[in-house]
């Protein structure tokens, strides 16, 4: 793995950058009202999960266990609404009694014989002793009224209705929470997805733009990693984190606020534990940010042995390679997966952990809660409830130690998407490019140019040549001359450093891209073809008649081929044109070229990959479709240049020697030199094996 791609890997330690999650919170700004309602309806659905237990306490202990709830006596004719008219007296609770009561308090309590009786004169914080069927409170005996059944299920008749009422609000409340749930998840994911459109847009976009030199620089896996691998890793971040932490925290604080306000010494039994949690929480952290950088770091590994591997599959199998690469694999691998299982043990003890903190809070609360229902301090649907709220205690502790997962992976993967976007883009269009006339006359002039891709490591050194309407050139030299650099200049895939690229008269660096690349046709060694069909792969989404490419491909000569394939010119194309040979794909390219109908046409490499026959026939195509046209060729084979009006030598980055093939045979220069290596002789056993090639 090289040195760039460790330190783009450890860069993932940081678990959270302000800086850049304020960046990705500038997508979300156009989706703000949608992520806002999304936030609204977290805080419904959070209340609702924050009821349950509460109600539970409401119904069992104001209507479960109500009958034993102290009673105010009122005379019916003063008696609150609500009240349950008995022999003659009014009776309401005093937990529904709106207002001060200082008179004699009644319960209903069953006695050692099963039967229930209505008691007169309890006091709120002490129980009733029965000693036989004589009710007692510290040590003085209380008037007891035995109850019928009729008169019982009168007092019930309220418990009844108030837990009917109680239910249909608890299934009102989960219905409503049901369907705001829903909306808030469909929205968000939503909100989530077309953020996450935007930014794969954007830097597809952005990517699509760069000049060449990036793409030499950055190995094409990494980049489709960034649009896809990384593009959705921040899809979790907007719909798992940015709200939905919101949740966690309205969760925790609002089950704190509810057990304090519910019982105040229960509540600190309670936050006891908090200290211990994050404490646990910190450790955690810590080693799970550790435990994650090394997973990344060898799933990173994995992923470029894996991609260089099978991309050369054909060496390794023809050099019988494969045992040793199956343990270099398995190194790897094995890394892989200590690192794995290192990550899962720390995971494995964390919730444990905060499972056993729960378990713990409760135990206490069941002890010191069900200490003071029995003194009748704390009703018991308090503890009940108490006990409930410290599961939600927990859950989003649990919760945001999953999500501290998630931030990291988000923040390696925008930390790595900025990287992109940030990287500027060194071939812009200028602010007001100048027009380029069409059709264009095809004039090209390099002015004292010097080229590099690195630094000053010079490709071209003071370059000067012109290259006038119509005229057919070739450039010829050494494997690093700088002859492919020139074509990729008039192009403009690179910007000269020095000079200036003249196209009619114009700075190539003064003219629009798409204008200056519509007008020059590039044909190259390594012809790229697209999957889809033959026909799809001339025009190249441009609308070209059907007729118009069949004509194409009838001037290179590729018609003979395409007519035999099944489905002729709709025949499916696969992958990098894997199902056609180097020279198919060759003679497509020409097609795709002249179909476009450009007025300079570059061929940089075009005929090194295809056989004598085939070179001959592209060779009397050329003399063809080349007429009227400016012509550049960058070849290695000099007997395909023999017909240029003119041919520049280049060596070390300089022209030494420019003329016609007949004139530079006769310098026995450089040339001269070059093709005499070639032939294997002197020139004109030279010039006897190009004829014959040509004849042939």
């Amino acid at each position: 793995m090289s040195v760039q791609d460790f330190r783009e890997e450890n860069a993932i330690g940081k678990a959270y950058d302000g800086r850049l999650v304020r960046r990705l919170l500038r997508y979300a700004k156009p989706y703000w009202a949608t992520i806002l309602a999304a936030a609204l309806l977290i805080g419904f659905v959070t209340s609702a999960d924050l009821a349950p237990p509460y109600l539970s306490a409401i119904a069992i202990d104001s209507y479960i266990g109500g009958l034993s709830q102290p009673m105010a006596s009122f005379s019916p004719q003063t008696a609150p609404a609500g009240a349950v008219r008995y022999d003659g007296r009014a009776y309401v609770r005093l937990q529904n009694l709106h207002q001060k009561y200082h008179g004699t308090l009644y319960a209903i309590d069953k006695a050692p014989n099963g039967k229930e009786y209505l008691v007169k004169g309890i006091e709120q914080s002490r129980t009733v002793k029965w000693r036989g069927n004589v009710p007692m409170l510290g040590g003085r005996a209380l008037t007891a009224q035995p109850l019928s059944t009729r008169a019982l299920d009168r007092f019930r008749q309220q418990d009844v209705h108030g837990l009917l009422m109680l239910g249909i609000i608890y299934g009102l409340v989960v219905v409503v929470a049901f369907a705001a749930n829903y909306i808030q998840t469909y929205i968000l994911q939503w909100a989530g997805q077309m953020i996450v459109f935007d930014i794969r847009r954007q830097l597809f976009r952005h990517i699509e733009g760069m000049h060449l030199q990036y793409f030499d620089r950055n190995p094409i896996g990494r980049l489709v990693t960034r649009v896809t691998n990384d593009t959705e890793a921040l899809n979790e971040v907007y719909t798992s984190v940015i709200v939905n932490i919101f949740k966690d925290l309205f969760l925790l604080v609002g089950a704190m606020v509810i057990m304090w306000e519910m019982n105040h010494f229960l509540a600190l039994v309670g936050y006891a534990i908090i200290p211990l949690l994050i404490v646990s929480t910190i450790i955690y952290t810590n080693y799970a940010r550790g435990a994650y950088r090394t997973v990344r770091i060898y799933l990173a590994r994995l992923n470029a042995f894996l991609s260089e591997n099978f991309s050369g599959m054909r060496v390794l199998q023809a050099m019988r390679q494969e045992l040793r690469q199956q343990r270099r694999f398995d190194q790897d691998n094995t890394g892989y997966l200590r690192a794995g299982i290192r990550e899962l043990t720390i995971f494995a003890v964390f919730r444990p952990t905060m499972n056993f903190f729960y378990n713990l809070t409760a135990a206490a609360l069941i002890w010191w809660g069900g200490g003071s229902v029995l003194e009748h301090i704390v009703a018991f649907g308090v503890v009940y409830a108490f006990i409930g709220y410290a599961q939600q205690f927990y859950q989003p502790i649990n919760d945001m130690a999953d999500k501290y997962q998630i931030m990291q992976a988000a923040m390696a993967a925008s930390e790595r998407i900025f990287q992109v976007l940030d990287t500027p883009r060194e071939v812009l269009d200028a602010a007001e490019p100048l027009a380029l006339a069409r059709p264009l006359r095809g004039e090209i002039r390099f002015e004292h140019v010097w080229f590099a891709y690195d630094g000053e490591e010079w490709v071209l050194k003071d370059v000067d040549f012109s290259v006038q309407p119509g005229q057919s050139v070739a450039f010829v030299g050494a494997t690093g001359a700088g002859k492919s650099s020139i074509v990729n200049l008039i192009g403009r895939f690179y910007d000269v450093q020095r000079g200036r690229v003249l196209v009619d008269g114009k700075d190539v660096r003064e003219l629009e891209q798409k204008e200056l690349r519509r007008a020059v046709g590039m044909v190259l060694q390594d012809v790229f073809l697209f999957a889809g069909n033959v026909r799809d792969n001339i025009r190249l989404g441009d609308d070209i008649p059907p007729d118009l490419v069949e004509q194409a491909a009838a001037n290179v000569h590729a018609d003979t081929f395409i007519e035999r394939l099944p489905g002729h010119y709709d025949e499916e194309v696969l992958e990098r044109g894997a199902t056609f040979s180097a020279g198919q794909r060759q003679l497509i390219a020409f097609a795709r070229v002249l179909a476009h109908d450009p007025e300079v046409l570059v061929l940089d490499e075009a005929t090194a990959s295809i056989d004598t026959e085939t070179e001959a026939l592209i060779q009397s195509a050329l003399e063809r479709v080349s007429e009227g046209r400016t012509t550049l060729i960058v070849a290695h084979r000099l007997s395909t240049i023999r017909h240029c009006d003119q041919i520049f030598v280049l060596n070390h980055g300089r022209i030494v020697e420019h003329g016609t093939h007949e004139e530079l045979l006769a310098r026995r220069g450089l040339y001269w030199d070059l093709y005499r290596l070639q032939y294997r002789g002197g020139p004109e056993e030279g010039q006897l094996a190009a004829d014959g090639a040509a004849s042939d």
